[in-house]
């Protein structure tokens, strides 16, 4: 069943040079398949200049988007993702989607239901399944469930995938919730952020979102920087949690050096019961959290 929404919701977006433009059109029109019945304004931030066929595809495209920004360099996507919450307007909730993932139809319907079932939830995500970059359906990924779990889990793991938030459009009009400069892990830094300010964030335990994993996730996700700066927001969440000097506090640790490994061993070990121990998840239950 559908339902009927007055108020429009919102979509922030990037599109980066780099972007494949075929997997962004399925982002797209993954949105605009949505079953609810609300207006969906898309935002969207161009960061830094394109290719030559990515803004032919921008100008033939231009009305499938509300509203365009363009940086004039490379900003990176926490500074472009506020210029585009700065630019919102009376829209109840804000999505957020990546250029390369897939909003099963009923993503936005569903989560606004927990979100107006729970008022006092300030955000929320969703289950996903894992897919190439062919859209082959890998594994699934779970996440909690409910807000207690949740922001436990927040100094182990990011609990939320980014791509999958539903925010209330409140919140975001306290300047000070904005995602933080955190080098990689805007995601992260944004929830710890939110949690911090006495905000709820959980997941509806539907999967209602294919998120693209690609050839080079592993690879990718192999950064000292990145790993520094992760391991420095998670012992953020410990300290908010009165947890910071808890034998908790070892996890990130563990956690920063499993992330450092060689790439052959971070890909046998995101499956091992060891992984299972450092992120707290049950290691009889077949998921792949971040």
């Amino acid at each position: 069943m559908t339902q009927n929404i007055a108020q429009p919701v919102a979509v922030i977006m990037t599109l980066y040079r780099a972007d494949p433009l075929d997997a962004f059109e399925l982002a797209l029109s993954s949105l605009e398949n949505q079953t609810l019945e609300a207006t969906i304004r898309v935002y969207l931030c161009v960061d830094g200049p394109l290719p030559e066929s990515h803004e032919v595809w921008l100008e033939q495209n231009a009305t499938r988007f509300h509203k365009v920004l363009h940086n004039e360099t490379n900003l990176g996507l926490a500074r472009s993702l506020n210029r585009l919450i700065d630019l919102l307007e009376d829209e109840e909730f804000v999505f957020r989607m990546d250029g390369d993932d897939i909003s099963l139809p009923s993503r936005f319907e569903r989560q606004i239901e927990l979100m107006r079932a729970e008022p006092d939830l300030g955000l929320c995500g969703c289950q996903a399944i894992d897919i190439d970059d062919d859209g082959k359906e890998l594994a699934p990924r779970k996440f909690p469930v409910t807000p207690e779990e949740t922001r436990h889990r927040l100094s182990r793991i990011t609990p939320v995938l980014h791509p999958t938030f539903c925010i209330r459009r409140t919140i975001l009009r306290d300047p000070k919730m904005r995602y933080p400069d955190a080098y990689l892990c805007e995601d992260l830094a944004f929830l710890v952020t939110l949690t911090g300010a006495g905000h709820s964030i959980s997941n509806h335990p539907e999967t209602l979102f294919k998120w693209r994993t690609g050839k080079n996730f592993f690879k990718r996700r192999q950064d000292a920087r990145r790993e520094w700066v992760e391991m420095s927001w998670y012992f953020r969440a410990l300290r908010a949690n009165g947890r910071l000097f808890s034998p908790q506090a070892v996890f990130p640790v563990l956690r920063f050096i499993m992330r450092i490994l060689p790439q052959s061993w971070i890909v046998w070990l995101y499956g091992s019961p060891l992984r299972n121990f450092v992120i707290g998840k049950d290691a009889k239950q077949k998921s792949f959290p971040t």
